[in-house]
This record gives structure tokens, sequence and C-alpha cells, in this order.
């Protein structure tokens, strides 16, 4: 008799409790830091300076590379925004190669390089006469560059000079 009212026993506490309610909360989302693609850009020219990391992306000044997910035949990019000169003003740098054909040394007017102020007020970028060694990596997401560019406003070749390592995430 005491086992079958130790056996109703158990059974009305496990009726009473229930099955226990889980109560989910949603994973909070990773939180990823802003790019911090450090550079090692030396400035030369018009607009001397060093550029060794990128400005927290906002609106039309947010920094954006293809890198890895290019493919031979595809078009390759790399907009870079950051600080040059003392003075704090922002520049914008790009990288352009309209027929990628995988990781290795440019030299042709395959690449474009451009440097321009957040305005867009002053632009250099690379003109026929400029010379430039453009390197990507295996990872398609660093190299080197050592570019003249040519003054949009005067046309003066060579009114500004790159060179030094970048690095993206792409």
């Amino acid at each position: 008799m005491l086992r079958v009212v130790g056996i109703v026993a158990l059974i009305v506490l496990a009726l009473a409790c229930g099955p226990a309610a889980v109560k989910t909360v949603p994973s909070p989302s990773p939180v990823i830091p802003e790019g911090t693609w450090t550079q090692s850009l030396t400035f030369t020219g018009e607009v001397p300076g060093q550029m060794t990391g990128i400005i927290p992306g906002t609106g039309d000044l947010a920094s954006s590379c293809t890198g890895s997910k290019t493919h031979v035949g595809e078009r390759w990019a790399d907009t870079t925004y950051g600080t040059v000169d003392a003075g704090g003003q922002v520049w914008g740098v790009v990288f352009l190669i309209e027929n990628f054909s995988g990781p290795g040394t440019y030299t042709d007017k395959a690449v474009v390089v451009e440097m321009h102020s957040a305005d867009n007020s002053k632009v250099w970028s690379r003109g026929g006469g400029d010379k430039i060694t453009f390197t990507i990596e295996r990872n398609q997401q660093t190299g080197t560059i050592d570019a003249g560019l040519t003054s949009a406003a005067t046309g003066k070749a060579g009114a500004e000079h790159i060179t030094g390592r970048w690095n993206c995430r792409g």
C-alpha cells in the first residue's frame, strides 16, 4: 500500500510541476568592430602625409573592397577613406583593376589609381605618363603600391605620389 501511495504522490508531483517551460531568449548578434584596416601609405606631392588606418564609414565615406570575392576576369576594387595630412582632412584612395587576372604585380593601364578629397573637389588620378607598380598578394586583401598621379586641376603629371602597403577586407 505504501508503495502505491508513493507512486501516486510522484505522479501528482509530476503533474503539478508539469513540464518545465523553457524560456528562450534570442542570442545577441555578434558585435563586429568598425573596419580596422591598417594602412602604411606615404603620400608626397601636393598633399604630403601618411595614412595608417581608415575612418569609421559614414554615408558616402565608407571604405569597401571586393577582395577575395573577385574572380579572374571580374572587376577588383578597393576604396579606402582615411586621414593623410596633419590637418586631419579625410581623403579617399581608390584602386581598381577592370579585368582582374589574379594575384600578382600590375604595371599597365589595367590599374586605375585615384586620390580625392572627401567632397571630390580635389582629385589626382593615374595619367598616361604616370608610372605604377601595384601588387595584390595571394589573399587579394593586401599588397603594395608605388604610383605617380596627375592632378585633375592642373594636368601636372606626378603631382601626387603614393607608396607603401595597403590592406582591405572583402
